[in-house]
């Protein structure tokens, strides 16, 4: 079964609830982001709802992006991504190793497989449960995903063309990174990506 299937009606609900979660989670991240604790703990309750789910809704993690599809071959390719990304890090954009080492776990745990996770996964397969056209599902997806970028970042930011722009250019990832699940049913080459993208940032 591929990872982007038609799903049983009403589980666009429990999409829907975990990113409602999320946004949540993510203004008061913005708004105490001075606290670190606060932002330590809020980052695991939406990935966290969504494991609870998947696991008592469907008995399994697949839908969080976890289909064994390519698994070998693209892990592989993820790992040799990751090492060319902390080498560039250092040789190229002149980074310590004792910052670019963290840096890098950083996304990757924190950052990447969480998103990955919620949006590429869970939200995103979920609102295949929606009668609609599926092009517009994942229209429907990248929106939610783009949207999720602006309670923090209005917090400690202004609201500028380049905001605006970085928006347009989220909301185009995500459409990327939801064809290459699909073609491989895996999350590696996607989370090999996002890393790349807030790591080096590429884009």
């Amino acid at each position: 079964m591929e990872m982007y299937h038609e799903r049983p009606r009403g589980d666009e609900t429990y999409a829907f609830l975990v990113w409602g979660v999320q946004m949540l989670c993510l203004y008061i991240e913005g708004k105490f982001a001075d606290n670190s604790l606060v932002y330590w703990c809020t980052g695991v309750i939406a990935p966290g709802l969504a494991i609870l789910i998947s696991l008592k809704h469907d008995h399994s993690l697949k839908e969080l992006g976890l289909y064994p599809n390519h698994l070998k071959r693209d892990s592989a390719v993820m790992l040799c991504a990751f090492a060319a990304e902390l080498l560039i890090g250092v040789y190229i954009y002149g980074m310590s190793l004792e910052y670019a080492l963290p840096a890098i776990a950083y996304y990757i745990v924190w950052i990447a497989v969480p998103e990955e996770i919620l949006f590429r996964g869970f939200i995103q397969s979920h609102l295949f449960s929606l009668p609609v056209n599926r092009k517009l599902i994942y229209c429907m997806g990248a929106a939610l995903f783009t949207a999720s970028h602006i309670p923090y970042q209005m917090q400690i930011r202004t609201w500028d063309t380049l905001f605006t722009v970085q928006l347009g250019i989220t909301f185009v990832t995500h459409l990327v990174l939801c064809w290459i699940v699909r073609k491989r049913g895996n999350m590696c080459l996607p989370l090999a990506i996002h890393v790349a993208q807030d790591f080096l940032q590429v884009i």
